[in-house]
């Protein structure tokens, strides 16, 4: 499909601290086949136009959001319930991987926090694709293995001390130059989740359903061992309230085009 607009002339209006600005790319504007025929949820395959946007490179760290912690004192809401959270998953050795055990609303306190937002489910599926059209994974159609993504490192029955991650991109990035996207934690968008949202979306930008029960969590995981979940189309929700040792979370910022 073709790209429409240009990044020329864009401005960048994104925050000028610290890790707010680091490791973001733009996303071109342009439409994508957005879905697929495997599964319900994920019917029709229907085009969506998206307007460009910045996406972050890497899921955020456990470094990030250790200092977004040490410097407004936010408390999980993980750590606020008394379960298990985000600290587990944090050693000094594992300050580049993904940070865990967050929830929807700890994101997106972060993402505030950095001057930033959660891409929206339409922006995930079109940055996983890197630009290619109707592929099943971010790096195209070829079956994923140890090679490509951190995924299948769960057996049945066996327990875990530490989350299965890895080091943020420790594997090559899709076309965008976008890493980590198949694999390694589920991330959270933005929208609530409808099986059905297909069936009625808006062809342009679409920001999902106005309420809901779930919210959409993106990308697959280090603990699931079916491939298909780590296709781009693929669909997974949770509880806003919910964090898990398999989801995190990458942020993303409009871009204002001058006149």
């Amino acid at each position: 499909m073709p790209i429409h607009g240009s990044i020329e002339n864009a401005q960048h209006d994104r925050p000028q601290s610290g890790a707010a600005i680091q490791e973001m790319v733009v996303i071109p504007s342009g439409e994508f086949g957005m879905g697929s025929v495997i599964v319900d949820g994920e019917r029709p395959i229907h085009c969506v136009f998206v307007d460009s946007f910045l996406m972050d490179a890497r899921p955020v760290t456990n470094a990030s959001f250790a200092s977004f912690v040490e410097e407004t004192g936010y408390v999980t809401t993980a750590e606020q319930n008394g379960g298990q959270n985000w600290r587990l998953g944090r050693t000094a050795a594992r300050e580049r991987h993904p940070v865990v055990f967050v929830s929807w609303f700890d994101a997106v306190a972060f993402a505030s926090w950095a001057g930033k937002r959660l891409p929206t489910e339409a922006e995930w599926e079109k940055a996983a694709r890197g630009g290619l059209c109707g592929n099943l994974f971010p790096w195209g159609d070829e079956a994923p293995d140890a090679s490509r993504a951190v995924w299948s490192r769960a057996k049945p029955g066996q327990g875990w001390q530490l989350p299965g991650t890895e080091a943020v991109a420790s594997f090559p990035p899709n076309g965008y130059g976008l890493y980590d996207m198949a694999g390694q934690v589920w991330e959270w968008c933005q929208d609530w989740f409808s099986e059905h949202e297909y069936q009625r979306t808006s062809p342009r930008n679409p920001q999902g359903p106005t309420e809901g029960s779930y919210r959409v969590r993106r990308g697959g995981a280090w603990n699931v061992r079916e491939a298909f979940r780590l296709r781009c189309a693929n669909r997974g929700a949770l509880p806003p309230l919910t964090s898990h040792a398999n989801v995190g979370f990458r942020c993303a910022h409009s871009i204002d085009f001058a006149e």
